[in-house]
């Protein structure tokens, strides 16, 4: 176990409704229900002393173009000393509830250029890629894989090259239930992990860094 961050470092959390987990959008510093409020609690908890920040600027439904778009406002004023990406479940969901496709060649794209930016803007700051994931609780996704498969290995070849950390999810989610618990467990319908699940997230990510 180690205080991995600085004092007085700054924590970003970035990506999409599992990310964002309720959070409460018009307070900067809420950090939702989810498994970026359950390692930021955990550090501090360990750490009282560290002066550490965390900002949670996930938003339900996001794509990748969504993070792309709304960068400048939501990354930038962070100043970010670490960066954790969760998203790509949504350019998947969309092709089936919404008819919204992302070919593969646009979704490395788009997630080379935001890993880029980020690298470029914040060249001393770590970054952790968080993979993806589906879990087997909704019969009506299993038709996703097509889709998500190709994503996740585009995430896993960008994350080689571009980040620091690779937090394998739907790897880390299959040993889980391997272990005895249930996919219901961990997520009701496939995507949204539950109490359970987020919190099974946040102590992988923590060990990820060193810090558990």
């Amino acid at each position: 176990m180690k205080e991995y961050f600085k004092q007085g470092a700054t924590v970003l959390f970035y990506g999409d409704s599992i990310t964002d987990a309720s959070r409460d959008r018009e307070n900067p510093l809420h950090m939702g229900q989810g498994y970026a409020k359950k390692i930021a609690d955990i550090y501090t908890a360990l750490y009282p002393n560290s002066g550490v920040q965390f900002y949670n600027r996930g938003i339900g439904g996001n794509r990748l173009s969504d993070l792309l778009d709304r960068y400048h406002e939501d990354v930038c004023p962070v100043k970010p000393d670490f960066v954790s990406v969760l998203v790509g479940i949504n350019d998947t969901w969309r092709r089936y509830d919404r008819g919204l496709i992302v070919t593969e060649a646009e979704f490395e794209k788009q997630y080379r250029d935001l890993l880029g930016r980020i690298r470029l803007d914040f060249p001393q700051s770590p970054i952790m890629v968080i993979e993806p994931f589906l879990l087997p609780t909704d019969p009506a996704k299993t038709t996703y894989w097509e889709d998500l498969t190709p994503k996740i290995e585009i995430v896993k070849g960008l994350a080689k090259e571009m980040a620091d950390f690779y937090l394998p999810s739907g790897q880390l989610f299959d040993e889980a239930m391997k272990d005895g618990y249930s996919p219901f467990q961990l997520s009701e319908d496939g995507v949204h992990p539950t109490n359970t699940g987020h919190a099974y997230l946040a102590v992988k990510w923590l060990q990820m860094v060193g810090v558990l």
